[in-house]
């Protein structure tokens, strides 16, 4: 029986999680995923999908368990990604329109939660925790901060915005490492009951939309956006202050930590009864400071055995909704590429180039899109200036990032491999 390739999967988040519940069908494969943490957990609220990202869970199989828990907004809204709102007068702008997909969301640990039993504890690690990562021609060694060593053929690091992972791509380059930043955006977050906004609305005599669509509300260096989650029981809001001089944090200050309510309140007091009402309605709010990577040159090491996806590669802000989803992308550009049953231990260094080149632009652009499309929410952008020129702009900005061709890439990498290992297999 031929050898397996041995590979490691450093992070059990959602791109970790949902690339080894592909990746331990395989039978050439002997995957193994590493988690610092004692158990699989998720840390944050509701995590929105859009029509890419939706997509990049059915091509990876893993529709039914999506779609047992997503929430999608109910008819005639069904399309209806958000509604773009002025955040003073409740004034409507413009929607955008994501055909038969919508505003798709679940809750974060909801999603883990489906994933988690399609993979066997056997080939899982916890309380694992990457001191760093070494890799020479023939083989990746990943230290531990437990003391343990272990060699693999091919390395995957989905280990986050901290990623250690990542640190030996950018060293075995010659790069320097790159440092999460602060954006100079803070984030309020909380979760409320639907039929409490709705109620909430009613009474103010307010346009019922407000509640029964997907909103963001858009102001001078502040919006809000909401949508529904849990089968619609429940709304996540997320509502966002910005100042953009202010991109350093003092030293020690935690990325999210519990606010007062007053506090929140105070800052958007000038907004619509709708805006106050919807924040007034969260008990126990958070605030988290948005932070970014600068865009990576590569995401393979110079040996081509050590990779990077999800936030690890790409970490962004949150804007477009895109973050969880371009994680997605990643893990299934490789699960395609990665389940060639003729890869061997030297072969599979093949995966690295091509994976490469399908991924980062893309992910470079919804990096940098992500980014100008928070400073256009808020009346920051030089080209949309106020509010009648940002809803028109809006109503389509996102349709290229919706409507990319998963398929197309997917064929790209998986014929790009095959040549690369028929010219191996010539040379051979």
């Amino acid at each position: 029986m031929d050898k397996k390739v041995k590979v490691a999967v450093i992070g059990g988040g959602i791109a970790g999680l949902a690339l080894t519940t592909q990746l331990i069908k395989n039978t050439h494969l002997d995957v193994h995923l590493f988690e610092s943490a004692p158990q699989f957990s998720e840390i944050g609220a509701g995590i929105s999908f859009g029509a890419n990202a939706v997509k990049a869970i059915h091509l990876l199989g893993l529709s039914q368990e999506y779609e047992g828990i997503a929430d999608q907004v109910k008819a005639p809204y069904t399309d209806i990604w958000f509604q773009w709102r002025n955040g003073y007068t409740d004034a409507y702008l413009s929607a955008s329109i994501a055909p038969q997909v919508g505003q798709s969301s679940v809750h974060r640990a909801d999603f883990l939660d489906t994933l988690i039993p399609l993979v066997p504890l056997s080939n899982v690690h916890f309380n694992k925790r990457v001191q760093h990562v070494k890799a020479n021609e023939d083989q990746a060694t990943i230290t531990f901060m437990d003391g343990q060593n272990i060699e693999f053929d091919y390395v995957i690091g989905c280990d986050g915005i901290h990623s250690v992972v990542r640190n030996h791509v950018l060293d075995s380059h010659q790069l320097p490492r790159i440092q999460p930043q602060f954006s100079g955006t803070w984030a309020y977050r909380g979760i409320i009951k639907f039929k409490d906004f709705k109620q909430a609305i009613e009474k103010l005599g307010n346009d019922l939309e407000i509640a029964d669509v997907p909103q963001m509300f858009l102001g001078k260096d502040k919006h809000i956006l909401t949508f529904p989650i849990r089968q619609g029981e429940e709304i996540n809001i997320v509502a966002f202050k910005s100042d953009r001089t202010q991109t350093k944090l003092a030293e020690n200050t935690p990325w999210t930590f519990p606010v007062s309510k007053q506090e929140m309140l105070s800052d958007f007091a000038d907004w619509s009864e709708s805006c106050k009402v919807l924040l007034g309605l969260i008990e126990s709010p958070t605030i988290w400071a948005l932070h970014e990577i600068q865009p990576l040159k590569h995401y393979k090491n110079k040996t081509n055995n050590v990779i990077l996806i999800g936030d690890a590669a790409h970490a962004m802000l949150p804007h477009q909704g895109a973050g969880a989803g371009q994680g997605l992308e990643d893990a299934l550009i490789l699960a395609k590429l990665l389940e060639n049953s003729e890869l061997t231990s030297e072969s599979i260094k093949l995966v690295s180039e091509i994976y490469e080149q399908v991924r980062l632009d893309r992910a470079v652009k919804v990096q940098n899109t992500s980014r100008e499309s928070g400073e256009i929410y808020e009346l920051y952008s030089s080209k949309y200036s106020d509010f009648e020129s940002v809803g028109q702009h809006l109503a389509h900005r996102f349709d290229w990032l919706w409507q990319h061709s998963l398929e197309n890439d997917i064929r790209t990498a998986q014929v790009a491999l095959e040549n690369q290992l028929q010219k191996t297999a010539i040379f051979a």
